[in-house]
């Protein structure tokens, strides 16, 4: 598929699971180079991150584009969901993703962003003060407008092109710019033109 995400499968927290002891929504700031789709939310959870977890898309200004609970969940490791239908967002537009820990637990490497972004093709957690800070959260859940420099390794599956529903055509007739409408043998010398 033309899907990409910042991390992929290769990326690993350094604390795969700690807690704050509330219910917390956390998130990663955005942007793509191109327009396209986010098809879905990942985040990388630990073993004692158990619970139901919900996925967010937002606009920077904290706008709900769409939701999706993550459903067969593994042990740990990255887990995936998909939107009910792909949401187009636009170029060098900033986006979070953000997902609802409801037991309070979440992955976290401390100043991840301080210094720099990550870019992986066209899509870059930016680094934090690009678009205020990276690393957003908000206790008891919502739109996550709190911030550090903090990685809670949450990341967008971004697709440039929707491949789900391809665009067909049902051609009736054609016409040229000399007014040729295409009617009959186009080899033959009586072809209508």
């Amino acid at each position: 598929t033309n899907d990409v995400s910042i991390w992929n499968n290769t990326g690993t927290p350094a604390n795969p699971s700690v807690t704050d002891n509330q219910t917390i929504e956390i998130g990663t700031k955005f942007r793509t180079t191109v327009s396209g789709f986010i098809k879905g939310v990942r985040f990388y959870k630990g073993t004692t991150n158990t619970g139901t977890h919900v996925a967010t898309l937002w606009t920077s200004t904290g706008t709900q584009l769409a939701t999706a609970t993550f459903t067969s969940e593994t042990t740990s490791g990255w887990q995936e969901v998909h939107f009910a239908s792909p949401v187009a967002i636009l170029a060098n537009t900033t986006y979070i993703v953000s997902y609802l820990s409801q037991n309070g637990y979440f992955a976290i490497d401390a100043g991840y962003f301080t210094n720099n972004g990550i870019t992986n093709g066209y899509i870059t957690a930016l680094q934090s003060g690009v678009d205020g800070p990276n690393g957003v959260y908000k206790y008891g859940g919502g739109f996550p407008n709190n911030g550090n420099t903090a990685n809670y390794w949450v990341d967008a599956v971004f697709s440039a092109v929707q491949i789900d529903s391809p665009i067909t055509y049902s051609l009736t007739s054609v016409t040229d710019n000399s007014g040729c409408t295409g009617v009959g043998d186009p080899l033959s010398s009586t072809s209508a033109s």
